[in-house]
């Protein structure tokens, strides 16, 4: 459970927690966690398993990756066999570590003083001191420097045993034709996955600073490490290894965009803040994000380019369920540049936030003149396309009625004008995307019910509440023969050894004892999804008659498809083959009635 928390907020349900699905998006928890048998399953989408499935499964790695990720956390140090054996994953992730090492020993450099006026002697230290970061940040977060050389880092690397093809596969240095390094003379800031491991670097030009002889004047300021097999920038949030405590803590994610903008306010205090690596929002990174909290606070200079990168993501956000407000900073300025100006401040401000909406309204009322009919169409039109994107109804309704008081028209005209918005083609690439989102959670939700037949999950849920109320034993054992072979296996367990789980377990085959822990916790969820009201007497007695029901649908089905074939086949004037069909027409007779009986209560009505 501590593993899991790592990575969702869990809430305590009875004997064990729950949360929202990690693996899907969704508003209602369906995630369900048993501390006492070390397993959990969503009952949303269907994934479960044990603590080493979720590992594989949240972080993307194969069984030895989480194994060796769980030891780590454990403090117990696995032996390796063959060194040779080690995956190319390591590698990379040892080449990184290294790399890190290295610019950060560069850093500190004596050599840099050569091209220093400064009174501490080092130009890339004396920056980041003139920027605000004092010494324990810099060291906590690994900065460094990359010098102005074209295979520094390659040599170094070289000489730790790494080859050439192996090191441009970490994203380090580039064959053009020649290898050489991909960052020279520049400000290095380690990029880290959620557990801490570096797997990326984001480079800051220092050509300002130190006159460079390897980067051309029009090289990027920033530059990041490219694609590989560690590292997404659509994944990866910079500084969530450090912020993810403090997120699940303040029930809050900041997020700002740049790496300065993360260490400025987090050596000021606010811990709880991530930035993007390089991209707007992305999917990937607000299902990380929903792990740990579903409200999002957005800190960004609040200019039009800067609402414009920004926009699409706060469109993927609404339309996954986040609460999102904005903190605008104004004249220019970015988080970091607030928080060296206003020490202790930016703490404040981020607990007022501006609720996303009140920031459109404020936006557009700014800019346009609502007095004027033209400006109206523009204000009305500009934040209807807003209001629609909200998922409640209430939110919507509220909105609507407080822009038709500041713009003076009915909310009976905006809400015309907003159905007419709805049903032209939305040519906003964010609007399609965002939706595919929820449709594709939804998609796969459906896709993992429909692997089961209607008898197998009333068969489920019978046997899910049979563990919980064993009293009802005798009436379940009616429909045993009408059950799935395996879950046959378990009631059959279960009416030897109800009042002990341990024995039902160990009477059960291996094979069924995974199914078993599942359908513990699915007790679990469905008393907790219905609460102390819940009649499970009641629903025991429902579900056995629907087994019962079923079994004999499905005959019913079975035996009028044999019948269709027999008359296909019959030959004129009947013979043989008659007396087989007249048999068939007696049993689905029979069956029909019994059907018809079911359906009856005890008075005889249908019921």
């Amino acid at each position: 459970m501590d593993v899991i928390s790592g990575y969702v907020r869990l809430a305590k349900a009875g004997v064990n927690y729950k949360a929202l699905c990690p693996f899907h998006n969704e508003k209602t928890p369906s995630f369900m966690v048993s501390p006492s048998r070390q397993n959990w399953h969503c009952f949303g989408c269907g994934e479960g398993g044990d603590i080493f499935t979720f590992i594989q499964k949240i972080e993307g790695i194969e069984f030895f990756d989480a194994l060796k990720m769980l030891a780590e956390k454990a403090g117990i140090t696995l032996e390796h066999g063959d060194p040779k054996s080690r995956s190319e994953k390591d590698k990379i992730y040892e080449i990184c570590e290294k790399s890190a090492q290295f610019f950060s020993l560069t850093l500190r450099n004596p050599n840099l003083q050569i091209h220093s006026n400064t009174a501490n002697n080092n130009p890339i230290v004396d920056y980041l001191h003139k920027r605000g970061l004092n010494e324990k940040t810099i060291d906590e977060w690994r900065l460094g420097y990359a010098p102005d050389s074209w295979d520094s880092l390659l040599s170094f690397l070289k000489t730790n045993g790494y080859k050439e093809r192996e090191i441009e596969k970490a994203g380090l240095v580039v064959q053009a034709p020649r290898y050489h390094d991909r960052f020279r003379n520049r400000l290095m800031f380690p990029i880290f996955d959620g557990a801490g491991k570096v797997v990326a670097f984001s480079g800051r030009v220092m050509s300002d600073i130190i006159p460079s002889k390897t980067e051309k004047p029009d090289s990027g300021k920033y530059i990041n490490s490219p694609e590989t097999i560690l590292f997404s920038k659509s994944r990866i949030l910079y500084g969530l290894n450090n912020a993810k405590t403090d997120i699940r803590k303040a029930d809050k994610a900041v997020l700002v965009e740049g790496q300065m903008d993360v260490l400025l306010p987090w050596q000021d205090g606010v811990k709880n803040i991530i930035a993007t690596s390089g991209t707007s929002l992305t999917e990937e990174q607000l299902i990380i994000i929903k792990r740990l909290t579903n409200n999002l606070v957005l800190a960004f200079d609040t200019d039009d380019a800067g609402f414009r990168a920004t926009k699409r993501g706060i469109d993927l956000a609404q339309a996954s369920g986040f609460n999102i407000s904005i903190v605008p900073i104004s004249g220019g300025k970015d988080p970091a540049d607030f928080v060296k100006e206003n020490p202790g401040k930016f703490a404040e401000v981020i607990n007022q936030p501006e609720p996303i909406m009140s920031y459109y309204f404020n936006r557009i009322f700014t800019r346009f003149n609502p007095e004027k009919i033209e400006s109206k169409k523009v204000i009305a039109v500009t934040l209807l396309s807003e209001i629609k994107r909200l998922p409640s109804a209430i939110e919507r309704s509220s909105w609507i009625r407080e822009l038709g008081l500041r713009l003076g028209i009915s909310e009976r005209d905006l809400e015309d004008e907003m159905s007419r918005l709805e049903s032209q083609i939305d040519t906003d690439n964010t609007r399609p995307n965002a939706e595919n989102f929820q449709r594709d959670s939804a998609s796969n939700q459906r896709e993992s019910a429909a692997r089961k037949s209607r008898r197998e999950i009333l068969s489920e849920r019978l046997l899910a509440l049979l563990l919980k109320e064993p009293k009802f034993m005798g009436e379940a054992l009616g429909v045993a023969a009408f059950l799935p072979p395996s879950d046959f296996e378990i009631i059959s367990a279960l009416s030897a050894n109800s009042e002990n789980f341990s024995n039902i377990r160990t009477a059960l085959h291996q094979d069924l004892r995974p199914r078993l822990d599942f359908l513990y916790l699915a007790a679990d969820y469905e008393i907790e999804k219905f609460g102390s009201n819940f009649d499970i007497g009641g629903e025991m007695s429902s579900l056995i008659m629907e087994i019962k029901k079923e079994h004999y649908r499905e005959a019913l089905s079975k035996i009028g498809q044999e019948i269709k074939k027999q008359e296909s086949v019959l030959p004129v004037g009947g013979g043989n083959g008659g007396e087989n069909l007249e048999t068939l027409t007696k049993k689905f007779q029979d069956i029909a009635k019994i059907l018809l009986d079911l359906s009856k209560d005890k008075n005889g009505k249908k019921i």
